[in-house]
């Protein structure tokens, strides 16, 4: 199997290269306990990590039986992109990663095109892609469904087989897993066990060993 199985990279975007997630989990939080959902920043990230938007919000008005209030989406972004603006920052080790990556390399994740230009261009990481971003919203299914990944290869002209993802949720590892990929898990805000066991071959808490593990 040598060195150089891997034709392709496939980078999921929240928390893999942006350290998104913490800040547009409390601003979710935050939101839903305003209008009448109370739920904790803890609550959130233990059962909304990797998951849709959509799916989300049905598991939220499931649970509390109930609608969410209308305009509760636009107003949700609006504060998310004000404080993403403030705080966002690249994932630690990525910028320099992402200079040492000869391999093709591209974006997949479950979030919209909106939100991945958005965050890779505040954090000064959109030229690195170079318009190779695909989203969840450009296949029929999200992560933990494989379409997003294997959209993108397809998109990348590579066999599944030989891309490696990197994801740092259990739906996302179970995705590229599900679309024969190989996964390896970043588990600097995860749990190791939960992403190995979701079928991550490799996990690593520490973005600058990718070179090497590449």
């Amino acid at each position: 199997m040598g060195k150089n199985r891997f034709n392709l990279v496939i980078f999921d975007c929240d928390g893999v290269l942006v350290d998104s997630e913490r800040i547009v989990n409390r601003i979710f939080a935050e939101m839903l306990t305003e209008v009448g959902f109370p739920i904790t920043y803890a609550e959130m990230t233990q059962q909304f990590t990797g998951k849709s938007l959509e799916t989300c919000l049905e598991m939220i008005e499931q649970s509390y039986n109930k609608p969410l209030p209308k305009n509760f989406i636009e107003r949700c972004r609006e504060r998310e992109i004000a404080a993403l603006q403030q705080e966002l920052q690249p994932v630690s080790g990525i910028t320099e990663i992402l200079e040492q990556i000869t391999l093709p390399k591209c974006v997949a994740s479950n979030s919209s095109h909106r939100h991945i230009q958005l965050v890779l261009k505040l954090t000064g990481l959109l030229h690195q892609f170079d318009g190779k971003l695909y989203s969840a919203n450009d296949v029929s299914r999200p992560k933990p469904c494989p379409d997003v990944y294997l959209y993108a290869a397809e998109q990348m002209n590579t066999n599944p087989e030989h891309c490696v993802v990197i994801e740092d949720s259990v739906p996302g590892v179970q995705a590229g897993c599900a679309a024969g990929m190989t996964v390896f898990g970043y588990t600097k805000h995860s749990d190791r066990t939960a992403l190995a066991e979701a079928g991550a071959k490799i996990v690593f808490n520490d973005m600058r060993q990718l070179s090497q593990l590449l």
